[in-house]
């Protein structure tokens, strides 16, 4: 990113960020807004990758970069990979969204205890590979929490 900077700062003269101040705070608000845009951009891109990869099935859209969270370990013949997050989007279009992608081979549970709302989502493609889909919100919330989480039996 410093390269790209010092491109930046290359592209216009030297003198005209020497010069008055206005020409120095343009300078800066056109060099600070899209570098600040694409960092905070940047997370989201990077989280949607491994998700897909890692287990099989993308973040949803509206999730909230910062509060995605991987885990994964191994142990006693098997291995998992957890990706938690929560969106600012209601409950039902989250659910709506997992279904969609999942089909309908995958086994839906859904309970509404008045204060929580919980729906489950369990795709195994074989025994050996099990997808799970934990999605929750508090009644009345407008974002919703989200664990995706896959199981791989090791030979």
């Amino acid at each position: 990113m410093a390269c790209n900077l010092i491109r930046v700062l290359m592209m216009y003269r030297l003198t005209a960020f020497l010069g008055p101040a206005d020409n120095r705070i343009a300078l800066v608000r056109r060099m600070v807004v899209p570098l600040a845009l694409a960092l905070s951009v940047l997370p989201l891109f990077t989280s949607q990758a491994f998700a897909q990869d890692d287990v099989g099935f993308p973040i949803h859209p509206k999730a909230i970069p910062s509060t995605i969270i991987r885990r994964s370990g191994e142990g006693e013949g098997t291995r998992w990979i957890q990706v938690s997050f929560t969106t600012n989007a209601p409950y039902k279009q989250v659910v709506r969204f997992y279904q969609e992608k999942v089909g309908r081979d995958a086994q839906i549970s859904q309970i509404d205890s008045g204060k929580l709302l919980n729906t489950l989502i369990l795709l195994s493609q074989n025994p050996a590979d099990q997808l799970n889909i934990n999605i929750s919100s508090e009644l009345g919330r407008k974002v919703t929490q989200v664990e995706l989480s896959r199981n791989f039996v090791r030979p």
